[in-house]
């Protein structure tokens, strides 16, 4: 059987919990856990909207995000605690399901990024467009969709890109390099990019924003 000492997920992991009564979606991260007895997960921001009368005892579905996997299981809050620090413990489940992903697994999306060319010169004088749609993403990389081929400009870039986790926004400026430009058709160019030079908290986050989207799209949560 799987333990959480087996996975071993770092502190400040991503969390999404996904209470039973009240019924909402919250994302948390992960302060620590008691081997065989109890997880400690972070408050939510929004304090005041879960009071502790009506959240202990509450069933929860939660997620711990890790860089390339998912660690999911059903379990109970059992306190909500303000000392001796802000925290929720969590009932330590009996039985732990860990999805792998692909890291060429690639989600549909539609998401405005501003992007720019590393070089900065190249920018004023090749009319790069502010914002490109990113139509795919992965936890290597993805495509853009341009009004022009980007790589024929150049080939690296940096990509500002906002990832909602639960109502909660998330910025990343990251460095990208482009592999391919094809025209599908008249004026509307795809470009293949890959990440370069990923930060570890940049890593689960995308990959906490694409297992939302799979989750999603096998109807395990609600967008």
């Amino acid at each position: 059987m799987t333990t959480l000492k087996d996975i071993n997920p770092k502190v400040g992991a991503k969390v999404i919990i996904e209470l039973a009564r009240p019924k909402r979606k919250i994302a948390l991260e992960l302060l620590g856990f008691i081997q065989g007895k109890s997880i400690l997960l972070s408050m939510p921001k929004k304090k005041a909207s879960y009071a502790s009368n009506k959240i202990e005892g509450s069933t929860a579905k939660i997620h711990i995000m890790l860089q390339d996997s998912i660690c999911t299981f059903v379990s109970k809050v059992t306190h909500v605690l303000n000392d001796p620090f802000p925290c929720w413990h969590v009932a330590y489940p009996k039985d732990i399901n860990v999805s792998k992903i692909r890291k060429d697994e690639t989600v549909s999306i539609h998401l405005p990024v501003a992007i720019e060319a590393k070089d900065k010169s190249l920018d004023q004088h090749n009319e790069i467009p502010n914002i490109v749609l990113c139509n795919g993403l992965s936890l290597t990389g993805g495509y853009l969709e341009s009004p022009l081929s980007l790589i024929g400009i150049s080939q690296a870039y940096f990509i500002t890109l906002r990832i909602n986790i639960t109502d909660i926004d998330q910025m990343l400026q990251i460095p990208i390099v482009l592999k391919s430009s094809k025209m599908v058709e008249q004026g509307v160019y795809v470009n293949e990019f890959e990440f370069q030079s990923l930060l570890d908290e940049s890593k689960i986050l995308i990959a906490a924003f694409i297992y939302k989207k799979i989750l999603v799209e096998h109807g395990h949560i609600n967008d």
